[in-house]
């Protein structure tokens, strides 16, 4: 197999597209697309994700120390790609797009109706590397649409996820093992 190197550049891929929101001081709601995020930590149940500092959405962070991880479905393309384009500074990103939201249940923050899987997170940290903060979620609630729960767990095939890499958004298509199947006898 034939390598071509290139200079760095951030490159795992595929990573989820979500919507990062938040709400102002009265309480309006706001959100920001973001790929760069990640789950690091089982107990307690944690997200990183890296924003840009000069980002409004996490100016909101920053003020009300909790946001909410919105992850959608491919139907919800077009609205992701708007809401990473588009600052909350200029425009009601959620009244041009149609999208609603509903109010958290353990921290204030706007969860996206339309969206299949939703997080209410908490500020636990923050580190500065380079042009991005890491900030640190821990998971302080997940709302599932019950379309996608299958057996007692989440069927992200269901959910339709959308992901994203290189520029693209893709979609998850099939299911191809499960954890532990490399080393389960047949």
């Amino acid at each position: 197999m034939v390598k071509i190197e290139k200079n760095p550049t951030a490159t795992v891929m595929p990573c989820p597209a979500v919507l990062i929101s938040a709400y102002d001081k009265n309480e309006k709601a706001n959100a920001m697309t973001a790929a760069w995020i990640a789950n690091i930590c089982h107990q307690p149940p944690s997200v990183a994700v890296a924003i840009r500092p000069s980002r409004y959405t996490y100016e909101l962070i920053e003020q009300t120390g909790c946001f909410a991880v919105n992850i959608p479905g491919v139907e919800n393309v077009k609205e992701t790609d708007y809401f990473g384009i588009i600052s909350g500074r200029d425009e009601d990103k959620f009244e041009k797009t149609g999208l609603t939201t509903t109010k958290g249940k353990k921290v204030q923050v706007p969860l996206i109706n339309e969206f299949p899987i939703n997080l209410e997170c908490k500020v636990t940290a923050k580190h500065t590397i380079g042009t991005h903060d890491v900030i640190i979620g821990e998971i302080l609630l997940v709302h599932y649409e019950e379309e996608i729960i299958v057996g007692g767990r989440v069927d992200p095939l269901k959910a339709d996820i959308l992901a994203y890499a290189a520029g693209n958004y893709y979609s998850l298509k099939e299911k191809i093992g499960v954890f532990g199947f490399s080393v389960k006898e047949e």
